[in-house]
């Protein structure tokens, strides 16, 4: 019997398991090499203040990274590859580098540096997932990481107004018309069957299809696309028939049930620790920023009555 296997990873919405691309890959993956990963979304964030995902569970193993989650499966003959020739594992190579560089920093800048989606979409709709105080710092957080990752890549920062979004929806548009022009008609891009390359693929594209984003110029000609929606829409209906997460706007009253379920036997010392975080953040940021200052006065700088000398004295001594 194969060892009890947990993730906890980002919740879900508009009918996907989840909104995160590294925990879809896992999460399709292990649909497709049959294992049985029990899924916790969202859960222990006080524990993850980074709020990287998918953290994997397994035989007293944590595992922090969707490769390796993915590679700890295989080991366990939980393998959707096995049936693949060397040259069908080095198209998945390339086709990996190819999304890392050309489609990753497109959908890095269309969640979290494009201002019209960022201010009126991700981080309300992040704000809105998480529980108080990660809701205030978090979406932040994974924004300053998706600026920082951009700058790294292609110089974000020193690019000219307008010049960064042209420049990686140029390549994400060219990584498109590629992964249509490879799926062609079949179901999957090795045929039948899906891999190892479909779980990818799929992490990359399903937000894309499925995400409402206001400023939408990528996601347009990702629907144009109309093999790679069908690919999307057919992982989702063969594997995510009726997931369990239901979408933001599910009644508050059955949300209420389900998380005080999950919750109870550690409710009371979650929400203490939350309040003292919250405490701690309030006050460090007061002091940092100038707000609270304290002032250190010696002692002989004191009269006999416990009053200032006269030369920096605000108060007059009572006779």
């Amino acid at each position: 019997m194969a060892a009890m296997m947990e993730m906890d990873c980002w919740k879900g919405d508009w009918g996907l398991p989840s909104v995160d691309r590294d925990c879809l890959k896992v999460m399709a993956y292990a649909q497709f090499a049959g294992a049985p990963i029990k899924v916790h979304r969202d859960r222990r964030l006080w524990r993850n203040i980074s709020a990287h995902y998918p953290v994997f569970y397994s035989d007293g193993r944590t595992l922090k990274s969707a490769d390796s989650i993915i590679e700890h499966l295989k080991q366990n003959q939980f393998d959707a590859d096995s049936e693949l020739n060397d040259q069908q594992r080095a198209d998945i190579l390339a086709y990996s580098s190819l999304l890392e560089e050309k489609l990753l920093p497109a959908l890095q800048y269309t969640w979290w540096v494009d201002a019209k989606n960022y201010t009126e979409f991700s981080r309300p709709w992040f704000a809105k997932t998480m529980h108080f105080p990660f809701n205030y710092f978090i979406p932040g957080q994974l924004q300053r990481t998706a600026e920082s990752s951009l700058e790294v890549r292609r110089g974000g920062l020193h690019l000219l107004d307008g010049e960064l979004s042209q420049n990686v929806m140029k390549d994400a548009r060219y990584c498109l018309n590629m992964l249509s022009e490879r799926l062609g008609e079949k179901e999957f891009f090795f045929g039948e069957s899906p891999t190892s390359l479909d779980a990818l693929v799929f992490s990359y594209l399903a937000p894309l299809v499925r995400v409402p984003f206001p400023s939408n110029t990528l996601q347009v000609h990702c629907k144009a696309c109309e093999n790679l929606v069908m690919f999307c829409s057919r992982i989702l209906q063969r594997y995510f028939p009726q997931d369990p997460q239901e979408p933001q706007t599910a009644p508050k009253e059955s949300q209420a049930t389900s998380e005080e379920v999950f919750d109870d036997p550690h409710k009371t010392r979650n929400q203490i620790l939350s309040v003292l975080f919250a405490a701690t953040a309030m006050v460090g940021y007061a002091l940092f920023s100038g707000m609270v200052q304290f002032e250190i006065v010696d002692d002989d700088e004191m009269d006999d009555h416990g009053m200032m000398d006269d030369e920096g004295d605000d108060y007059q001594a009572q006779e």
